[in-house]
């Protein structure tokens, strides 16, 4: 089983060589390897737009560098993001965002905080009386989420795989069926996992595949770039 965990060095390399591609770099100075393999996973989801026929813009850097939101709290207008949009210029512009909370579909009032968003464009709200003071409480309304997707610096186990159903179920009921596809090309919901998976966990993973509209990679600390690029066409879409 692969070690699910990897030099911080490898990985910062990975992530200034992606935002150099783009003409910026990053703010954060981030010192543990959870938040360096979410910025990692991030840019590989940015990578699977480009990969499907999207533009991809960086947005709201901070004096041209990339400030990443490594936290759950805080203003995600103040965070930079990216913004995606169909080459053919049909369709809508959407942006790829980190650490935002997500309205749930089946509740108004509770909330969940996936590591990787898709949304529709300029969706953060305000809430004035969440926390019964003058904080705010920024948030993303259900029907403004895409897809999202949920990194994970850990090897695969069973009860990780089913808390990600769990999350899918709030947030993503609609791909609980493996139903129909859209014409425009989202990732589906998706968990991505450091470490390797034994052969339990494998059977897991091909049967959670099977039942939902969902992507369950592990191993992504080795070749991460390069697994993406290859399994691409296997991912399922919505």
């Amino acid at each position: 089983m692969a070690n699910p965990f990897k030099d911080i060095q490898e990985l910062e390399r990975d992530i200034e060589s992606y935002l150099k591609k783009n003409n910026s770099s990053i703010y954060n100075n981030s010192k543990r390897i959870s938040d360096f393999f979410e910025m990692t996973c991030y840019n590989n989801i940015v990578r699977f737009y480009e990969n499907n026929g999207y533009i991809v813009d960086i947005k709201n850097t901070i004096k041209n560098k990339f400030r990443y939101k490594c936290t759950t709290a805080g203003d995600p207008r103040k965070y930079s993001y990216f913004e995606i949009r169909p080459k053919l210029g049909r369709g809508n512009v959407y942006e790829i965002r980190h650490n935002v909370n997500i309205q749930s579909a089946h509740c108004k009032e509770i909330y969940t905080t996936p590591d990787i968003a898709v949304l529709k464009q300029n969706a953060v709200e305000l809430d004035h009386e969440f926390y019964n003071s003058k904080a705010i409480y920024y948030y993303i309304p259900n029907e403004s989420l895409i897809t999202f997707c949920e990194a994970k610096n850990l090897t695969a186990f069973p009860e990780l795989l089913f808390n990600f159903i769990g999350i899918v179920n709030e947030l993503k009921p609609q791909c609980m069926k493996n139903g129909k596809r859209y014409s425009e090309k989202h990732i589906a919901p998706s968990l991505l996992i450091s470490g390797g998976a034994n052969a339990h966990a494998e059977k897991i993973i091909s049967n959670l595949q099977g039942r939902y509209r969902i992507n369950i990679l592990c191993d992504l600390f080795n070749v991460v770039g390069i697994t993406f690029k290859y399994r691409i066409k296997k991912m399922q879409k919505i």
